[in-house]
């Protein structure tokens, strides 16, 4: 698979991504090839695992970003709701919002380990 059929297989635009990198798509996949190394899932884990809403807060605002500038904009969506829901202090029900990161989280790394 290329990386605009990647984009394809996660239900997200290409195109918005190409442009972001002047249409370079060796750069495009080299980004998304490094999300695979990126430690910011693993801190959100780690920080639910401990319960720790602000290591939560943090992890989660940063994965908001990586997946905005990536165009994984379900990712990006479902990190955004959970920061907006630590920061009304919804904490008690961000958990479930968590779970949907997780998913959407290895749903763009199962399509990122079918790269040519």
């Amino acid at each position: 698979m290329d990386i605009q059929e990647f984009y394809d297989s996660i239900d997200e635009n290409y195109e918005n991504v190409s442009s972001r990198m002047m249409g370079n798509q060796k750069l495009v996949e080299k980004f998304v090839r490094k999300f695979l190394e990126d430690p910011t899932y693993k801190q959100i884990k780690e920080s639910v695992e401990k319960m720790d809403y602000d290591e939560i807060l943090r992890a989660t605002h940063m994965m908001k970003g990586i997946a905005s500038n990536l165009e994984f904009t379900q990712l990006q969506q479902k990190s955004a709701k959970a920061v907006d829901m630590i920061r009304a202090g919804e904490k008690e029900t961000v958990l479930p919002v968590i779970d949907e990161i997780e998913k959407e989280y290895q749903k763009v790394v199962d399509a990122i380990q079918k790269l040519d």
